[in-house]
């Protein structure tokens, strides 16, 4: 994924004439008047793109790979093959942005865009790229979604190496200090945002949560909580179930031998039914 201006090719050594073909062949991609990309740019990013910003926030997180929640706005949440909302960075004295599906009109207020407003200290080396830095995306997420699915976001860069530990005291020191306390919590153990979003709401209501516990005659499980509830998450979106059905229920049966609860809870359940696997936890707990 990359982008170029036509001055940029043309300082390569392409000429007017070799872009066109090239663009003709689907070597690159138009995004909007003198600008391209390589065809595996995601649309978002290329959306972001058109409108004259760099993808960041969830937009930029889902580009990388990590795991990302859906926009917390109810409005905006995402089915196969909708997009969510999009998110993008510009300097705050970015003037004259376009429409991210037609960049020949300029953009106008619309609930599917949110404009991040950034210092343009931030923004430097994003054009190749057109994604904000894992730092400034990061920011970004903690100030657009809850802090449990900010942190889940957090948890998954950190996972795949795209933050390290030592990237958080800078990460505190741009987003509002009431979030601060919150990246104390970040873990690049987790398996998936789910995990870690159940990790960070059961200890915020005073349960002592341990993850990937590897337990005798069970196996590794995801949370165990209060030492007798084990906690298995499904953190995937759109998932198949069939596929590891038999091996979960003899997980399941190892731990009912063993006088273990078993509760399995999905990515829908924890994203959108919340208070129902709250109060299944605690009435597991107290049976």
């Amino acid at each position: 994924m990359s982008f170029w201006t036509t001055r940029e090719l043309r300082a390569l050594g392409k000429s007017d004439h070799a872009i066109r073909l090239a663009a003709a062949r689907g070597a690159i991609t138009p995004v909007r008047r003198g600008h391209w990309a390589t065809p595996d740019t995601p649309e978002q990013v290329l959306r972001a793109a058109r409108v004259g910003g760099v993808a960041t926030a969830t937009t930029a997180s889902r580009a990388l790979g990590l795991w990302t929640p859906p926009d917390p706005d109810s409005s905006f949440r995402r089915a196969p093959g909708r997009p969510d909302r999009l998110h993008f960075a510009v300097p705050g004295t970015c003037g004259r942005l376009r429409d991210p599906d037609d960049p020949s009109v300029p953009l106008t207020a619309r609930a599917d865009v949110a404009i991040h407003w950034t210092a343009p200290d931030l923004l430097a080396g994003t054009s190749r790229s057109r994604l904000a830095d894992p730092l400034l995306m990061a920011a970004h997420v903690f100030a657009s979604q809850p802090p449990e699915r900010a942190l889940a976001v957090l948890d998954s860069a950190l996972r795949a190496r795209h933050l390290r530990q030592r990237d958080l005291a800078a990460l505190a020191g741009i987003i509002p200090a009431h979030l601060r306390t919150v990246l104390q919590r970040a873990d690049p153990r987790s398996d998936s945002g789910v995990e870690t979003i159940v990790r960070f709401l059961l200890r915020a209501r005073g349960l002592h949560v341990e993850t990937l516990v590897d337990l005798s005659r069970i196996g590794e499980v995801d949370l165990l909580v209060e030492g007798r509830l084990i906690v298995e998450c499904d953190g995937r979106e759109f998932h198949d179930e069939a596929a590891a059905f038999e091996r979960d229920r003899g997980r399941d049966l190892s731990a009912a031998r063993l006088r273990y609860r078993v509760l399995r809870v999905t990515w829908h359940q924890v994203l959108f039914r919340w208070e129902e696997v709250k109060a299944a936890v605690f009435a597991a707990l107290a049976a």
